[in-house]
């Protein structure tokens, strides 16, 4: 070892929200993590809420609190306690009620998770943040993970986790491929005042382009996801600020009444990413380094959520039972856990945004024809909720409140 070295049990690549839970959950275990970010968040005292945000579905909260941060992420979320959906001349609403529940679950904004989740790993005696950093390299030696970081420092881990996104250094590294789509939209995402009470509906309008999602948060606000073409987005977005929010009263049909930008409005391309495996030698990926889906059914971060679920249980109980968390054994326990559910998923809301996502009259019949047998049919419609909410594929003891 030279000076410029550490060791740790866990060296997490990425610090956005799957990494730092990640961290929070095993920190709070007491296991030994270090985590590289090369872009710290703002203090929370200092942190506004964002234009993008999360629904976190319940079982997603569950994972939150697991990592000791819901308390105070709460206060600047908005409970979602039913969904409507219009298309055309067809207008169905799911109510958490009709699975027996209060809500579905939360919507929170990305930067007030993200900072809260900062603060609390910044506190966790056994976790170390390298936070600005990168990793340069790896290598595996000894059943060792051997990382070189931007700045040479060098963390010896028994196991390296890829929690660093869509162009995942952690992925290329390890040479694993995937498969990519590119979408041709962009999602246009902001934060509105309006005068009319969103009654803690969620609604998406569905339109040729793509979904239009009002999506509410604490008062009399929603954060907006509008999926347009990359031409139309940028066009949204170099209008004036009244013809843009003139032109979004007429998409949502002036559903909220009068309103106003909180945030400006800002857009990112749109697309999906499945790597074709979540492990390598002494590694695993989570979150959008293995996966990345449409917004459409708000999936993406719940189902994240739920690889940090899987691989948080694999490892805790694989340290208790005193055994090497990075053997291909336990990786494997890993990736078989998460790869249906993962698979699933992306091709599900792929292939539902490509329904939604246009209007050839046979799959407009096609999408509304389904929506209007949900409605007629209860317990179709209450089958079609709960799996919406969480599979039953992976049984995280975490998402089900339990303890690690």
């Amino acid at each position: 070892m030279t000076q410029n070295s550490c060791q740790t049990d866990i060296l997490i690549a990425g610090g956005g929200i799957a990494g730092l839970t990640l961290a929070a959950i095993l920190g709070r275990a007491g296991i030994d993590v270090s985590v590289i970010d090369n872009f710290p968040p703002e203090p929370l005292k200092d942190t506004k809420p964002s234009a993008r945000t999360i629904a976190l579905m319940q079982g997603s909260v569950n994972i939150i609190k697991a990592a000791g941060v819901w308390d105070q992420c709460k206060d600047f979320s908005a409970a979602l306690k039913a969904m409507r959906i219009t298309d055309h001349d067809i207008d169905i609403e799911f109510d958490a009620f009709e699975i027996g529940q209060e809500e579905f679950g939360f919507n929170v904004p990305n930067s007030i998770l993200r900072a809260t989740l900062y603060e609390q790993v910044q506190s966790l005696p056994s976790v170390t943040t390298y936070i600005p950093n990168a990793l340069e390299d790896y290598k595996i030696e000894d059943n060792h993970v051997i990382a070189e970081l931007k700045n040479g420092e060098i963390i010896t881990a028994r196991l390296l986790v890829g929690a660093d996104g869509r162009n995942s250094s952690v992925r290329k590294i390890s040479n694993i491929k995937c498969r990519e789509i590119k979408y041709k939209q962009h999602a246009i995402t902001c934060v509105i005042n309006h005068s009319n009470s969103h009654d803690n509906i969620s609604t998406e309008f569905h339109y040729p382009s793509g979904p239009l999602a009002l999506v509410p948060l604490p008062g009399n606000q929603s954060s907006i996801v509008w999926v347009e073409t990359p031409e139309r987005a940028e066009e949204l977005l170099a209008l004036k600020e009244s013809t843009f929010i003139e032109t979004l009263q007429t998409q949502t049909n002036g559903l909220l009444g009068g309103i106003m930008l909180e945030t400006k409005a800002q857009s990112w391309p749109l697309g999906s990413i499945r790597a074709k495996t979540l492990t390598a030698p002494r590694m695993a990926l989570i979150a959008e380094a293995a996966h990345v889906m449409s917004p459409i059914t708000a999936q993406g971060l719940n189902l994240s959520l739920r690889d940090v679920a899987a691989l948080a249980e694999v490892i805790a109980d694989c340290l208790r039972l005193g055994l090497d968390p990075g053997t291909k054994t336990i990786l494997k326990n890993y990736e078989s856990r998460r790869r249906i559910d993962i698979t699933t998923r992306v091709f599900g809301v792929d292939g539902m945004n490509r329904i939604v996502s246009n209007d050839i009259p046979a799959l407009q019949k096609l999408r509304q024809s389904g929506f209007k047998t949900l409605d007629r049919i209860p317990p179709l419609k209450k089958i079609a909720m709960q799996h919406g909410l969480a599979p039953q594929i992976d049984e995280s003891r975490l998402a089900a409140g339990k303890p690690l």
